[in-house]
Parts: C-alpha cells; structure tokens; sequence
C-alpha cells in the first residue's frame, strides 16, 4: 500500500514538472526585423474586382427603393407688415367686440406669434385668408389654398373664440 502510494505521487510529480517545463519559452533567436502591418479592409468593403452576376436575380447590395431627388430649395416667402402678414394657423381668437345697433363697429380681437394683437373686421384681410364674417361666438374665415398644380380654391374656416376658465 506504501509502495503504491510512493509510485502515483512520484508520477505525479513527473508529470507537474514536464508540464512547467513546456510551458516556460525558449531561448528567442536573434532579433528579426519587425514585418509592416497591413491594415486589414474596412468591414463591409466590397473588392474592385467584383461584379454581380445576375442570372435573372437582382443584386442583394443594390437598394431597391431608388432615392429621392435633391430636396428642391424652398425660397422663403416676404410676409407684408401688421394683419396681412398673419397666417391663419398662427391667429388666435381672443375676443370679440360685437354691436347689434352698428354693424360696422363689430370688431374680431387676434393675436399673433409675437403676441402682437390685431382688431380686424369684415372683409380685412390676413396673408393666407378674409375676414367672411364676424359672430357673437367665433369668426368666419374665406381661406386661400393653392394646390401642387398652381390652381387655387377656397374654403370657409369657422374659429370659436375660446373662453377662458
């Protein structure tokens, strides 16, 4: 039973010791002059000497969906001083002055985006829109719309004018 033990504990010493052994380096030969490094290609780089062969399939690295054209420049548009410069989308109702015994002196009380506030009445004009109608409630609009095709129509736009809590 001691012999046994004696001769696995000596095998297992061997066997460390090669295994040290084997992995401590040799002795480096002389300095060899370092070789360049070549940059490996860009991922995804496609060689020049490629070409797809179609066979009646179509490339897998060509979009299918062809990109837009060039953005087409759009040139900003001069808006005209005080109430005629206004958009429609950019008025708010802020009150109404209404007269039973002069219509004329009715009156539509708007802001704009600088805060800057405007009395219109019937038949004033904003930049994109006419003053149709002046009521107790709101104000209706005759706005301008011109399509892609250049042509031109109208349609009525009624604002309520919104109370506030």
């Amino acid at each position: 039973m001691m012999l046994r033990k004696l001769i696995i504990s000596s095998l297992l010493i061997a066997i460390l010791g090669f295994a040290v052994y084997a992995q401590t380096p040799a002795a480096a030969p002389a300095a060899q002059p370092a070789k360049p490094v070549e940059e490996p290609p860009p991922a995804m780089s496609v060689p020049q000497t490629y070409r797809f062969q179609t066979r009646g399939r179509r490339d897998p690295f060509v979009n299918p969906v062809p990109k837009p054209a060039a953005p087409v420049a759009v040139v900003p548009i001069e808006r005209p001083k005080g109430s005629k410069g206004v958009l429609l989308s950019e008025a708010k109702i802020l009150g109404v002055v209404y007269s039973r015994e002069a219509p004329d002196m009715t009156r539509a009380m708007i802001s704009s985006l600088g805060g800057v506030t405007y009395f219109l009445r019937k038949g004033d004009e904003l930049f994109d829109a006419v003053v149709k109608d002046i009521q107790r409630d709101g104000v209706v609009f005759e706005l301008s719309i011109k399509d892609r095709d250049g042509k031109s129509a109208t349609r009525e736009v009624v604002r309520k004018l919104t109370p506030t809590p």
